[in-house]
């Protein structure tokens, strides 16, 4: 059902025992005015299971004492869920998401808030060596094909006399590329010889989805979490990983913002050697730019040549962004541990 009038709502809120005055359109988030305040009515998808876990997941968040999140409101007979056909919708407060402070501030709060989560939520699993080896060989083989497959078409591009546009800034772009990818396999290399000397991984509660957009402040200038619908056990290098991937999707960035909010993170939960590494590998790896290719080569009447170009161009920077802030990332840690050796000589020397 498509929701057109202020009957619609009503009777879709009915629940919640709200009188509906007003409604305002973000997509899948809808502004609610009503008798009793304003209110966010998101909507889920259609799985009963996926509405159940979501609220199983705050619910244990919030038992271990970690209150940064917007929580949903129940109905009046106690459930946080309500169902119309095939979609599933949950009630919240809708924060006024006006902070006072500066961009670089209010990312430096969101990894504050984000080491607290891992940290709060942090344990360990008994590894099983037979799922790491598989899970090696199964990137390790993935990303083979995918090094070999760029190796066939620049070596085809180079081969015509009139290169298309998107085919002559391919050939500009890849021996770069091939040396991401390179650094993406040698760290995954570095993670595999780690790991098979270790009976025990760490899992955290993730967010899943974390972004800016996802992390929203009181009129009191307080940041919570927003959106905890994809949030599951894994490893903590997935929401750093994911937040850098969608916030380098922009021109070249030449800033040391993005790596002070790593330290802000690093300094409350600290990532362990095998984390980093996978992270090194995974964030590194120019998937971007692997995507932008096969696109223009199977899809390539989907769009006009000059958009595969802007296309490419953008997975270009995104890959750039990354490289800078690794590379500012791994240099921090080898001055780190090379300032820990040297304290062990001089301990040992005593």
């Amino acid at each position: 059902m498509r929701h057109e009038t202020i009957v619609d709502y009503q009777e879709l809120l009915h629940p919640y025992r709200l009188k509906v005055d007003f409604v305002e359109d973000y997509g899948k988030m809808k502004k609610v005015y009503t008798d009793k305040g304003t209110f966010a009515l998101k909507k889920l998808a259609s799985s009963s299971r996926q509405g159940t876990n979501f609220i199983q997941t705050m619910s244990a968040l919030a038992q271990k004492g970690f209150m940064k999140m917007v929580r949903p409101y129940h109905t009046h007979d106690g459930q946080y869920i309500v169902y119309e056909g095939t979609n599933a919708y949950y009630m919240m407060p809708w924060l006024p998401n006006e902070p006072k402070e500066e961009r670089d501030i209010r990312y430096h709060k969101l990894f504050q808030e984000l080491a607290q989560l891992h940290s709060i939520t942090s344990h360990e699993i008994k590894l099983k060596q037979e799922d790491v080896k598989g899970h090696y060989d199964l990137l390790n083989k993935q990303w083979e094909n995918r090094k070999e497959d760029l190796e066939k078409y620049v070596a085809e591009c180079e081969q015509k006399v009139y290169m298309a546009p998107f085919e002559l800034y391919f050939c500009m772009f890849y021996h770069e590329c091939s040396q991401a990818l390179g650094f993406a396999r040698s760290k995954l290399d570095e993670w595999y010889e780690i790991m098979k000397e270790k009976e025990n991984a760490r899992l955290v509660t993730i967010h899943g989805k974390l972004s800016s957009k996802h992390f929203v402040y009181d009129e009191n200038g307080n940041g919570y979490f927003i959106n905890f619908e994809q949030a599951k056990e894994a490893s903590p290098i997935y929401d750093i990983m994911s937040f850098y991937f969608r916030a380098f999707k922009t021109y070249p960035i030449q800033s040391y913002e993005n790596y002070e909010w790593f330290t802000t993170y690093q300094q409350r939960f600290p990532l362990k050697e095998e984390e980093l590494l996978l992270f090194y590998s995974y964030l590194a790896f120019p998937e971007s730019i692997v995507r932008a290719v096969d696109r223009y080569r199977n899809e390539r009447k989907s769009q006009k040549e000059m958009k595969h170009v802007q296309t490419l161009v953008a997975a270009y920077w995104h890959m750039k962004n990354i490289e800078q802030l690794l590379t500012r990332i791994m240099q921090a840690e080898q001055q780190k541990k090379a300032a820990a050796e040297q304290a062990a000589q001089a301990q040992a020397n005593t």
